[in-house]
């Protein structure tokens, strides 16, 4: 894989059109990056079925298998990684003999500094001792060697400021369906509780897990992602046997009204007023919500206010031992924090995993997988 430089771009790229494998957040970066630079590009490549036939800021979406048509016609072909999950995709590449790899991740995590998104990715002093001691303390809960090293990879990163301690460790599994979760709900039909569904990217793992979810529970909390997440669902053909009920809410410690940051996937909710653009959104607890349901799985990313949420899950947590599936890189503190809170309400119920699921500081998420299914627990 070759590096694109922003102040180096490459002849073979001036020279020639790229194609842009992924077209999310950071594709919009890379565009604007690249047409600055004045580098042709021909169309963008994504795996998420609902962006298919679409198009991202001109430029049109083509799915991996349109784009391996394409390639049986061209001597050469230029593709540039834009999305963070760059390994999988380029595993994915590699069969091509024809095609040369590029990747920009310096330049764009130099744009997304600037834009201040919801990920602290700096630590120093005390609060580098801190991360050190209490890490260190939970890695003998931890269920493999992999989980340990990504506290271990983090922790290099903080000191050396260097990518590449990062993805050693980033896993190829898709976020949220790693082998260990499918193997536990392998056969059984479960309710999944997303908690920061934004534009319903979910609905491609659940599928390509090939897990049977029963009920789709999707809150969100910014309008705008909500809207775009009614009419995804809406287009989408859901698998057999499921249902999904879209919420425009947030999931705090408690019920009440929080304003709205921001829009986009940088989305979130704030308890400091001057800070919001307008909007408010109404706030709701997974135990009010979900008392008279039980629920089986509860997948979190919701910009730093886990930690919020998961204080409103206590009882659902204790009842039902949900497998929880929760982002723990947006603070510092959620490295360990996070685990600390689950393991005070079900500890020894739990088998824990930690995975770090881009080439980027960032998507790092905590697994607690119930260590017998259902009632079979029997507290040892």
């Amino acid at each position: 894989m070759k590096k694109i430089d922003k102040n180096n771009i490459p002849k073979e790229i001036i020279n020639d059109s790229i194609y842009l494998y992924g077209a999310g957040y950071t594709a919009k970066i890379c565009i604007k990056a690249l047409e600055s630079e004045s580098v042709k590009i021909e169309s963008l490549i994504d795996d998420d079925l609902m962006k298919h036939g679409t198009k991202e800021l001109s430029y049109d979406v083509l799915s991996y298998n349109e784009f391996a048509e394409i390639c049986k016609s061209k001597k050469s072909i230029n593709v540039v990684l834009t999305s963070i999950y760059g390994k999988t995709i380029y595993d994915k590449l590699m069969v091509f003999s024809n095609v040369t790899i590029w990747e920009m991740y310096d330049w764009y995590m130099d744009v997304l500094d600037q834009q201040e998104l919801v990920v602290e990715k700096h630590c120093e002093g005390e609060r580098l001792v801190r991360y050190k001691r209490n890490t260190d303390a939970l890695k003998k809960y931890l269920s493999d060697d992999l989980s340990k090293s990504v506290y271990d990879a983090v922790y290099q990163y903080y000191i050396t400021n260097d990518i590449n301690e990062i993805v050693k460790v980033c896993t190829t599994e898709e976020s949220y369906f790693i082998k260990e979760v499918k193997e536990y709900f392998q056969g059984r039909k479960f309710t999944l509780v997303d908690a920061g569904a934004y534009t319903g990217e979910l609905l491609r793992a659940i599928i390509e897990s090939g897990l049977w979810v029963s009920k789709w529970y999707c809150f969100e909390a910014e309008k705008n992602n909500y809207e775009k997440l009614l009419n995804n669902i809406e287009k989408s053909v859901l698998p057999e046997g499921m249902k999904c009920l879209c919420e425009n809410y947030g999931l705090w410690s408690e019920q009440k009204e929080l304003p709205v940051m921001g829009q986009g996937a940088s989305s979130k909710v704030v308890e400091d007023a001057e800070l919001c653009t307008g909007e408010v959104c109404k706030m709701e607890t997974i135990d009010t919500y979900f008392q008279n349901i039980k629920v089986d799985m509860i997948k979190m990313d919701i910009e730093g206010a886990e930690m919020r949420a998961l204080g409103g899950a206590v009882n659902t947590i204790k009842r039902d031992m949900p497998l929880l599936a929760i982002s723990i890189y947006h603070c510092v503190e959620d490295y360990y924090r996070i685990m600390q809170f689950i393991m005070k309400i079900q500890g020894r119920g739990y088998k824990y995993y930690i995975r770090q699921h881009a080439m980027i500081y960032g998507e790092t998420i905590l697994y607690a997988i119930p260590r017998i299914v259902e009632n079979e627990y029997n507290n040892k």
